[in-house]
């Protein structure tokens, strides 16, 4: 199927199309008239990439996520995780810079506090 084919069919532009093949997230042959043709799955893959794209994965992330074998549904629950993620990293360097001026006591107190959910996120890790 023709590169104009594939944009009507996915409501894409040739030009957003051609910068997904460009980046490697297209598979594309050529034509014996130099023609891009692609294969009848890549608008299921182009609606995938969508999906990803609306969970705010870059290009990388995304074509990672092509590679996988990880199921489309849970490729948001993993984006999810991952803003938390980042969020609980912004949020523990706010702690650490709090807690550079306080007692050892109070140090000690925090870390009692939090130990037991970091305990369960490293349980979770290693089942990964």
């Amino acid at each position: 199927m023709r590169i104009g084919k594939v944009a009507e069919l996915s409501e894409l532009s040739v030009r957003t199309i051609d910068y997904y093949t460009q980046n490697g997230l297209l598979e594309t042959q050529r034509s014996s008239s130099n023609y891009r043709l692609y294969s009848e799955d890549v608008i299921h893959t182009l609606e995938r990439i969508k999906l990803l794209k609306q969970q705010r994965m870059s290009i990388q992330e995304i074509k990672q996520a092509l590679k996988s074998n990880v199921p489309m549904e849970i490729e948001p629950i993993i984006s999810d995780v991952q803003d938390e993620i980042h969020c609980l990293q912004k949020k523990l360097s706010i702690l650490e810079e709090k807690l550079k001026h306080v007692s050892q006591e109070e140090k000690i107190r925090v870390y009692n506090r939090i130990e037991p959910n970091l305990s369960a996120i490293m349980t979770l890790m290693t089942l990964l």
